[in-house]
């Protein structure tokens, strides 16, 4: 059973009945629905899409809505091309009709520039250095040749832009979200834990259970890590607008202490971001694109997240195949050492922890699956937080519940539909959870099971072993 989750981002390549469907089929855990493209109509089309192709198959599946954010563009101007070594003007206005002026609607970049300092536009594809500073203009030398399009992205190279977490179009998407009961929202451009709470306030007041995804793409979330991950139910480790901001060569270490500080805390962590960018338009991933996926497995995240290769990509099923195939065998070869480090460095902070781990050293020792029903998901990511090594299976009659925990590390949750509504105690959870299995043929007879019941009511937590016939 593979660990590491896959999500894919639904985009014009993929959001068609057939091709969602077959990505099911390939094993994909959740979706993502990219905020800053497409429309209210288009969106509901693929939530209703996936929601049914899940039920078809038999699959839990989440929904990720992903907001925009608080970002700077350029204004309107003409497509140009620009070459090295010229300069162009960036003046506060909202549109130009000349070339070799770039439109900038927003005075606080102009507040923040200094000499020297470097501009990326349209994520890093346009190059610029301040040369000059006057009020509300600047001029900067151009360092690579490209292609100017207007409304492009801009970022100044290890600064942040002090802007609200929230714009009036994300605040509607927002309420979309809840509305349209997704499991997942992505807060871009999180900058502090207040970010978070700010959204959760407007989460609460709709009545919405949706978790709250934090995105970490900035000098500011890095340095305020734990504290934003303790007001959020998971995060993004977003390396594209990591990039904007820290120099290439340090992303990896980088990746790898946010990875490693998720564990810690105890929240999931999804890697973002040119995993196989090459198959947006090759059928094969480039070899440094798998060892990425590789180190990045190795890292112990939770999930790892397709963007352009299933949105836009010509292969986004071929994408899913290849990014499997090189988890599954990743996973085959982490060292035992590397996973216990992890347990050695983590602190067992309440009953529930030191009852995970037992179960999951137990479990691993005798080379048994382990069986659990929960009704308020509190052990299930204990356990996760482990990184087992043998399968985990969930059941539960909360929908929502099974939802969310398709992106965490190890589990495989399945809804027991013919529960809900009833109010049962967890021995008849996983008796009906054991049935489930057997009838799925996950599992099979003479395998080793661990049935973990864990009674809030009473704090005791039992382990019960048993073969299956």
């Amino acid at each position: 059973m593979r660990k590491v989750k896959i999500i894919t981002t639904i985009g014009p390549s993929s959001g068609k009945y057939e091709v969602l469907s077959r990505l099911i089929q390939e094993g994909v855990d959740g979706f993502r629905i990219n905020f800053s493209h497409g429309n209210p109509h288009e969106w509901d089309e693929w939530v209703k899409m996936v929601r049914e192709l899940a039920e078809k198959y038999e699959r839990e599946i989440s929904i990720m809505g992903d907001l925009p954010g608080p970002q700077v563009r350029i204004g309107e101007l003409p497509v140009q091309e620009i070459k090295a070594k010229q300069t162009v003007k960036l003046v506060y206005k909202d549109k130009v009709d000349e070339e070799n002026t770039i439109p900038v609607p927003n005075r606080k970049v102009f507040e923040i520039l200094e000499l020297g300092d470097i501009v990326l536009i349209d994520d890093g594809k346009i190059i610029l250095r301040i040369i000059d500073i006057g009020g509300n203009e600047a001029e900067a030398i151009v360092l690579n040749d490209a292609v100017l399009y207007p409304h492009k992205t801009l970022v100044v190279f290890g600064k942040e832009i002090d802007l609200p977490v929230l714009s009036e179009k994300d605040v509607d998407l927002v309420n979309y979200s809840v509305s349209r009961k997704l499991t997942y929202l992505a807060i871009s451009f999180v900058r502090r834990s207040s970010d978070i709470v700010i959204v959760r306030d407007i989460v609460s007041r709709l009545n919405g259970e949706i978790g709250l995804i934090a995105k970490i793409e900035t000098r500011s979330a890095v340095k305020n890590l734990k504290d934003i991950m303790s007001v959020s139910d998971a995060i993004i480790i977003a390396r594209g607008d990591l990039g904007m901001h820290y120099s290439l060569e340090e992303l990896p270490g980088l990746q790898r202490k946010i990875a490693r500080e998720a564990i810690m805390i105890g929240k999931p962590s999804i890697v973002a971001t040119q995993l196989l960018e090459s198959m947006v338009n090759y059928p094969r991933p480039s070899r440094s694109e798998v060892v990425d996926v590789v180190n990045a497995v190795y890292d112990l995240v939770d999930a790892l997240l397709l963007t352009d290769e299933t949105a836009i990509g010509k292969y986004p099923v071929e994408s899913v195949k290849w990014l499997k195939r090189i988890i599954s065998s990743a996973e085959s070869s982490i060292v035992e050492r590397r996973i216990e480090d992890i347990r050695e460095k983590l602190e067992l902070r309440a009953l529930r922890e030191k009852y995970a781990l037992g179960l999951t050293l137990l479990a691993e020792k005798i080379n048994a699956k382990i069986l659990i029903y929960t009704k308020t998901s509190t052990i299930p990511p204990a356990i996760s937080r482990f990184r087992p090594q043998i399968p985990v299976y969930v059941g539960t009659s909360d929908k929502l519940i099974a939802e969310k925990l398709t992106i965490y590390y190890g589990l495989k949750p399945f809804y027991l539909k013919q529960l809900r509504n009833k109010d049962i105690d967890y021995d008849q959870g996983v008796k009906t959870l054991y049935e489930h299995l057997k009838n799925k043929e996950e599992i099979t007879y003479g395998e080793i099971i661990a049935e973990a019941y864990g009674r809030r009511e009473t704090q005791i937590h039992e382990i019960k072993i048993r073969q299956v016939i």
